[in-house]
C-alpha cells in the first residue's frame, strides 16, 4: 500500500509541475554540419550574443537553447579549427520552436540553412565526455581513444578505470560495491545474454578492447533504460564508424613472469583445441547409454563395461613447455560514398593464445561454536594451476545511410573460447587423513560459443520527430566435456611409494568422477523508441515513448559418472589396481565385470533443467524545462514471467513467476552555466533471480572445495535509488565531478553458506532488506596551458575514487549467519589513477595506470565457516607506444608491475573485518607480471 501511495504522489507531483508551467518562451534548435565531410560536428558552441544563454551540439550534432523570450537575436557558432559563423536578425516568436541548421567550414562562412545527417565520430575522449555531459542520467564513459592508450586487451580491463567499478575474476564487473548480478548489460542497444552457467553475470573479457567504440555506464535509471538493475546499466558499443578505407594488422607477443618457458601440464585433447572448441574427443560417444539405462543395470553388467571402454583413458596430464602469449588481429574498414547512399563496413578478426601458471596456497580450519576452543587447521594444500586460453573473435558491422534522414546498421559479434585448466593439489588433511600425503586432480576443459547480433534503424521523420528501432538476438553454447576430478594418497611412512586412487563407495562429483555439462541459451529482443520535440511544446521540450520485448530460453543438462570397485569383488585385486599409474589405472583391461573397475552414474533428475524468461516493457519519458532546470520524469512498466522445469527424486518442480513491476523515475539537471551543472535522480528498479539461482541443481566447485545449489523459492528484489552529482566541464574533453548515492533494497538476493558434513555449500536466499550509500569523485584534466612548459602540456590525468558503505539485514533467517553485515562483494573504497603523456610531434605516448580496492566479502560465513574477505591489492600498469612511420606503430606494456599477491583471509576472531596480522589465510597467490609487445601496420 505504501508503494502505491508513493507512486500516486510522485505521479501527481509530475502532473502538477507540468500544469502550473505557464511561461511561453520559445526555443532555438538545429544541427551543425561540416561542409566538406557532411558529418555532424560534436561540441560546437552556440551562443546568443549579449546574453548568458547558449548550448553545445551533442553526440548527434544537435543543439537546443531553451527558454528564449520573444525577440530578435544574434547567434554565434564557434568551434576550434572552423570559421566562426554569425547569424543576425534571428526572430523568435512566443512559444515558437525555431529550427536553424548551419554549415561550418574552414576559410569561408556558409549561412545557408541545411539539414544533413552523416556518419559521426563517437569514440574520441571529447565525444564521450560530451555525451556524459548531455545525458539526462548519472553516467560514466570510456572512449576507444582512451582505451588505445593502455594495455587493456578486453572490456573487463577497460572497465576497471571507471569510477566505482571493480573487477572480479578478471572478467566480471561490480558497480558501486554491488555484486555483478545487480548489473544489466546491453550491446549496441540490445540486451546481452548472461554468459555463465552458475551465476547471473556477463563475462566482459569476451569483448576485445579493439572492437569497442565506447562504453557508457549508467548509474542512475530512467524510463527508457531496462528496469532490472541496481548497480548500473552497461552499454557496450562496437565500432561502426569508418572515415576512410583501411586495412590494419596487429601482431603481439607476451612474456609472463613465472609462466613463460617453464613446465606446463594439461591432459590430452582434440586437434581443434587451438580454435577454442573440442572436436568430439572429450564428449560422450553417441553409443553411450542414457542415464536411466545405465543406472538400472547391475554394477557388473556388460553394458557398463562396454560403455566404459568407449571413454578415453586420459587421466594423466602430460608435461610441455609454456610458450609466450601470442595474438594476431586484422581489421578491414571500408567506406563507400554514393550519390544518394553511403555505407561503411568494419570487420575485425582476432586470435590469441595465453598461458598462465601460478601456485595457490589453500587452507581451511575446523572451528567450533564454542569460541573459547582453539581453531584447528582442517587442511593445508598447494594448488599448482595451469591454464591455457584460446580465443577467436570476429566482429563485422555494417552501416548504411539510405538518405539524409534514415540509417540502418547491422552489427555482429562472434566469440569462440576454449579454456584448458589443470589443477594439481598437494597437501595434508589434518582431520580425515593426517597420516597421508594427498594429491588431488582437476583436469578440465570448457568451450564457449557466443554470438550476438543487432539490426538497428534510425529514422528522422522530420526535424522534430525521430524513431529508433532494434532487433537483437544472441546464442550461447557452453560445453564442459569430461571434467575429471579425483583424489590420490600415499602414507607418510612410504614417501617413495606410488600414490593410490581414493575409491568412492558410490558415484559422486569429486572421486574418480567424469562430469559432462552442456548448456544452450537463445534470446531475442526487439525494441522501438519514438522521440518528439513537438508534443505539448509549451510544457515539454522532449517527449519519448517506446517498448522492449525480451525472450530467453535455456536448456541445461549434465551427467556425472564414477569408477568403482564393487565390494563383492576380490579386495586383494582392488589394492593392486588402485596403486597403478594414472595412465594405466582406468585402461580398458582394468575395467571389467570381474575383479576390476566398473562405472556407475550418479546423475539425478535435478542435474538438468529447462528455463525461460519473457519480459514486456513499455515507458513514457518527458523533459520539462524550468528556466535553468531540466526535469526528466518517466514511468516504466515491466511484465516478467520466469519459468523453470526440473524434478527431484520424487516429484516435478515447476516454477512460474509472473510479476508486474511499476517503476517511476525522476531526474533533474540544474545548469549554473554551460560548464557547471547539478544532477539529481530518483528511480525504482528491480532485480530478478537468474535461472541458475532458481534451479536446485548442485555443482561441486573444486577450487573452493564446496558445492553450489539454487533456491526455487527466491523472490525478486525491489530497489529505490537516489543520486546527486555536481559536474564541471572546464574544457572540451575535461570533467570534474563529485557525487553521492543511496540505495535501499527490499528482499535483496544474497549468497548463503550451509553446513554439510565438514564442507561448506553455497546457496541463495532473500534477505529482509539492505542499503548502500557512498560518494564518488572523478577528475579528467589536461595540463595543457596550466603552465608555460611545452613538456607539461603533453600530460593529462584521469583519476577517480569511491567511498562506499553497505549493510544487509538477514532478518529471521539469520540462524547461522550474522544478522547484520556488509553486502557481499562490497568494496569500501576504490581508487583509480592514470597519467598520460602524448608527444604527437614525435609520435611517442606513455601512461601509468594505478588501481586499488578495499577489503570486500568474498563469501559469507556461518557458525563453522567464518566470513572470507578479499584483501586490498595494489596494481600498476605501464604502456608506451612509438610511431615508427606513417603506417606502423609499436607498443610495449607491463601489466601488474607490482605483482602484488591475491589474498583471501577469514574473519577468524569474528569482529566483522579481516586482519592479515591476526586472522587466518584461506588462499593466497601471485600471477606474475605480463610484458606485451604489439606491432601494428596500417595499409
Amino acid at each position: 500500500m505504501n508503494r502505491l501511495k508513493n507512486l500516486l504522489l510522485l505521479s501527481a507531483w509530475v502532473l502538477l509541475t507540468a500544469t502550473v508551467t505557464q511561461a511561453q518562451p520559445g526555443s532555438i534548435s538545429g544541427v551543425v554540419i561540416d561542409k566538406q565531410t557532411r558529418e555532424t560536428i560534436i561540441g560546437v558552441t552556440v551562443k546568443i550574443d549579449g546574453t548568458t544563454f547558449g548550448a553545445a551540439t551533442d553526440i548527434d550534432g544537435r543543439y537546443i537553447i531553451r527558454n528564449v523570450n520573444a525577440g530578435t537575436y544574434t547567434l554565434v557558432f564557434s568551434y576550434i579549427g572552423y570559421n566562426t559563423v554569425t547569424l543576425t536578425n534571428v526572430q523568435v516568436e512566443p512559444g515558437e520552436r525555431l529550427i536553424l541548421d548551419v554549415i561550418l567550414e574552414e576559410g569561408a562562412t556558409e549561412l545557408d540553412a541545411i539539414s544533413v545527417v552523416a556518419f559521426r565520430e563517437t569514440n574520441s575522449i571529447e565525444a564521450v565526455v560530451l555525451e556524459v555531459q548531455r545525458s539526462t542520467q548519472v553516467v560514466s564513459g570510456v572512449s576507444s581513444q582512451q582505451i588505445s592508450r593502455t594495455q587493456d586487451s578486453n572490456a573487463a580491463q577497460v572497465m576497471q578505470r571507471v569510477p566505482g567499478i571493480t573487477i572480479v575474476d578478471s572478467r566480471f564487473v561490480m558497480i558501486r560495491g554491488l555484486s555483478e548480478r545487480y548489473n544489466n548489460v546491453m550491446i549496441n542497444n540490445a540486451m546481452a545474454p548472461s554468459t555463465e552457467v552458475d551465476k547471473r553475470t556477463f563475462s566482459f573479457d569476451l569483448i576485445s578492447s579493439g572492437s569497442l567504440d565506447r562504453m557508457m555506464i549508467y548509474k542512475s535509471g530512467s524510463a527508457d533504460l531496462p528496469g532490472d538493475f541496481a548497480g548500473g546499466v552497461i552499454k557496450l558499443y562496437t565500432i561502426d564508424n569508418v572515415e576512410s578505407s583501411f586495412t590494419k594488422i596487429d601482431i603481439g607477443v607476451g612474456y609472463r613472469a613465472g609462466t613463460t618457458g617453464r613446465d606446463y601440464y594439461q591432459s590430452g585433447g582434440s586437434n581443434t583445441d587451438f580454435l577454442g572448441f573440442d572436436s568430439g574427443f572429450r564428449t560422450l560417444p553417441s553409443s553411450f547409454p542414457d542415464s536411466r539405462t545405465l543406472q538400472s543395470s547391475p554394477r557388473n553388467a556388460q553394458l557398463r563395461i562396454d560403455a566404459a571402454h568407449t571413454l578415453p583413458n586420459n587421466f594423466l596430464p602430460t608435461r610441455d613447455v609454456a610458450m609466450g602469449d601470442q595474438s594476431v588481429g586484422i581489421t578491414i574498414g571500408r567506406n563507400f560514398q554514393g550519390t544518394r547512399r553511403d555505407f561503411s563496413n568494419i570487420t575485425t578478426i582476432n586470435y590469441s593464445t595465453a598461458y598462465q601458471y601460478f601456485e595457490r596456497d589453500f587452507f581451511r580450519y575446523f572451528e567450533w561454536e564454542d569460541r573459547d576452543q582453539p581453531i584447528l587447521k582442517r587442511f593445508e594444500f598447494r594448488d599448482d594451476t595451469y591454464q591455457k586460453d584460446n580465443k577467436l573473435s570476429v566482429m563485422t558491422n555494417w552501416k548504411i545511410r539510405l538518405d539524409r534522414r534514415n540509417f540502418i546498421s547491422f552489427k555482429n559479434l562472434f566469440n569462440q573460447i576454449g579454456e584448458n585448466e589443470t589443477i594439481i593439489r598437494n597437501g595434508v588433511d589434518f582431520i580425515q587423513r593426517p597420516d597421508d600425503q594427498l594429491r588431488n586432480y582437476l583436469l578440465g576443459y570448457r568451450g564457449r560459443t557466443i554470438y550476438t547480433g543487432q539490426l538497428e534503424g534510425v529514422h528522422d521523420l522530420d526535424e522534430m520527430n525521430n524513431i529508433r528501432w532494434v532487433i537483437g538476438g544472441s546464442m550461447l553454447r557452453e560445453s564442459e566435456p569430461d571434467m575429471r576430478r579425483f583424489r590420490t594418497f600415499r602414507s607418510n611412512t612410504e614417501p617413495e611409494a606410488n600414490y593410490s586412487m581414493q575409491m568412492p563407495p558410490s558415484s559422486n562429483l569429486f572421486d574418480t568422477g567424469r562430469y559432462y555439462g552442456n548448456m544452450t541459451e537463445y534470446s531475442i529482443n526487439q525494441g522501438l523508441d519514438f522521440t518528439s520535440l513537438e508534443v505539448l511544446p509549451t510544457i515539454m521540450s522532449k517527449f519519448k515513448t517506446g517498448y522492449m520485448i525480451d525472450y530467453r530460453n535455456r536448456d541445461f543438462s549434465s551427467r556425472y559418472i564414477s569408477y568403482l570397485y564393487p565390494g563383492f569383488f576380490d579386495p586383494t585385486v582392488r589394492e593392486e589396481l588402485i596403486r597403478l599409474p594414472l595412465d594405466e589405472i582406468f585402461s580398458n583391461e582394468n575395467v571389467r565385470n570381474d575383479n576390476g573397475f566398473v562405472i556407475e552414474e550418479g546423475t539425478r533428475p535435478l542435474d538438468s533443467y529447462l528455463a525461460s524468461s519473457f519480459t514486456a516493457s513499455a515507458y513514457v519519458n518527458t523533459e520539462i524545462p524550468l528556466n535553468r532546470m531540466l526535469i526528466i520524469a518517466g514511468l516504466r512498466l515491466e511484465y516478467n514471467i520466469q519459468t523453470l522445469d526440473t524434478q527431484d527424486d520424487f516429484e516435478t518442480i515447476n516454477i512460474n513467476n509472473p510479476i508486474l513491476s511499476i517503476l517511476p523515475f525522476l531526474n533533474a539537471t540544474y545548469s549554473f552555466s554551460d560548464k557547471t551543472q547539478l544532477r539529481m535522480a530518483y528511480g525504482r528498479t528491480v532485480n530478478r533471480p537468474e535461472f541458475r539461482e532458481l534451479a536446485p541443481f548442485v555443482f561441486y566447485d573444486y577450487k573452493l572445495d564446496a558445492g553450489r545449489f539454487g533456491n526455487p523459492n527466491l523472490k525478486h528484489a525491489t530497489i529505490d535509488n537516489v543520486d546527486l552529482r555536481l559536474e564541471l566541464y572546464p574544457r572540451v574533453g575535461e570533467t570534474i565531478s563529485i557525487g553521492g548515492f543511496f540505495k535501499y533494497f527490499d528482499n535483496p538476493i544474497e549468497n548463503k553458506t550451509t553446513v554439510t558434513t565438514e564442507s561448506p555449500q553455497f546457496g541463495y536466499i532473500n534477505a529482509d532488506f539492505a542499503f548502500s550509500y557512498g560518494v564518488e569523485l572523478e577528475l579528467r584534466k589536461s595540463l595543457q596551458g596550466v603552465t608555460n612548459s611545452a613538456f607539461l602540456d603533453r600530460f593529462s590525468v584521469n583519476a577517480n575514487a569511491s567511498l562506499i558503505f553497505t549493510e544487509v539485514d538477514l532478518g529471521e533467517i539469520a540462524v547461522a549467519q550474522d544478522k547484520i553485515r556488509p553486502l557481499q562483494g562490497q568494496s569500501p573504497y576504490i581508487v583509480n589513477a592514470a597519467v598520460y603523456y602524448d608527444d604527437q610531434k614525435n609520435g611517442f605516448a606513455a601512461n601509468v595506470v594505478y588501481n586499488v580496492i578495499g577489503p570486500r566479502i568474498f563469501s559469507v560465513g556461518d557458525v563453522l565457516f567464518p566470513t572470507i574477505y578479499e584483501m586490498p591489492r595494489n596494481s600498476i600498469d605501464i604502456t608506451m607506444s612509438k610511431k615508427l612511420s606513417t603506417h606502423s606503430t609499436i607498443k610495449m606494456g607491463i601489466t601488474d608491475l607490482l605483482n602484488a599477491p591475491y589474498r583471501f583471509y577469514e574473519d577468524s576472531d569474528r569482529n566483522n573485518k579481516a586482519d592479515v596480522n591476526r586472522d587466518n589465510p584461506i588462499f593466497t597467490y601471485r600471477k606474475g607480471q605480463l610484458i606485451n609487445f604489439t606491432f601494428s601496420y596500417n595499409f
